[in-house]
C-alpha cells in the first residue's frame, strides 16, 4: 500500500485514536457569537484536538477567509508543541502564536493563535487566512502518515466551514507567497495529496 492509500484508508475508517490533553472538536473552537447554531452539525467531528488558553498581548478579528496556508516548525529531530512555538513566538515580540492550528508528529492537533482571529504566519496574507503549522522540518524529512491524515481532515472541515473547495486556489505553502523554504520541499510535494484526500470531507 502506497501513502496515498493508506492515508485515504485511514480517513475512511473514521478518525484517528490520539492520547492527552483536553479534547475537542472543530465545534468547541467556533465562537458561538459569530457561527449560525444550524451550522454546528457541519463542524462536529471525531477529529481529536487539544485546545490551549494561551494569552495574547492583542488580537484583531478577521474578517475574511478564504485561504488556508500550510507551514512547518522548521526544528529537526525532537517533538515540538503549541506551546514551544507560542513562547518562540512571544519572544519575537509578536502576539504569540502566530499559527491557528498545529499538528504535532502523532498526528494530534493543537490550537494556537483564535481560528476567528488574524493570525501572524504570512506576511500580507495573514488578513484572510488560517495557518496550519505541522511540527517538522521537511526539507530534512518526512511529515509522519498521523500529521498527512489529521491535517487533511482538518483542512476538510476548515473548507466546510467557510465554504471553501480544497485546491490550488485555496490551500498554499507559505512559500507560494515569501522568499521562504516553508514548508519544506517534502511537505510542499504532498500538498496535492491534502487538497485531494481534504475532499472527502466536504
Amino acid at each position: 500500500m502506497n501513502r496515498r492509500d493508506f492515508i485515504l484508508n485511514g480517513l475512511k475508517l473514521g478518525g484517528l485514536l490520539l492520547a492527552g490533553g483536553s479534547i475537542s472538536t472543530l465545534a468547541n473552537l467556533i465562537n458561538p457569537d459569530k457561527v449560525k447554531a444550524a451550522d454546528y452539525t457541519l463542524y462536529a467531528s471525531d477529529l481529536p484536538i487539544v485546545e490551549n488558553y494561551f494569552n495574547f498581548t492583542s488580537l484583531s478579528e478577521r474578517r475574511l477567509t478564504n485561504q488556508i496556508i500550510i507551514h512547518h516548525s522548521a526544528t529537526t529531530g525532537d517533538d515540538v508543541s503549541a506551546a514551544d512555538i507560542h513562547r518562540m513566538h512571544l519572544q519575537n515580540g509578536w502576539s504569540g502564536i502566530g499559527y491557528h492550528m498545529f499538528i504535532r508528529k502523532n498526528g494530534l492537533i493543537e490550537t494556537g493563535r483564535p481560528l476567528a482571529d488574524i493570525g501572524a504566519h504570512t506576511y500580507q496574507h495573514n488578513n484572510n487566512s488560517i495557518g496550519i503549522c505541522l511540527a517538522g522540518n521537511f526539507n530534512n524529512e518526512m511529515p509522519t502518515d498521523m500529521q498527512m491524515a489529521s491535517a487533511s481532515k482538518l483542512i476538510g472541515l476548515l473548507c466546510q466551514m467557510y465554504s471553501l473547495s480544497p485546491n490550488e486556489g485555496t490551500i498554499f505553502g507559505h512559500r507560494d507567497f515569501n522568499a521562504t523554504a516553508c514548508p519544506g520541499e517534502n511537505l510542499y510535494a504532498d500538498l496535492y495529496y491534502l487538497r485531494q484526500t481534504a475532499s472527502n470531507f466536504i
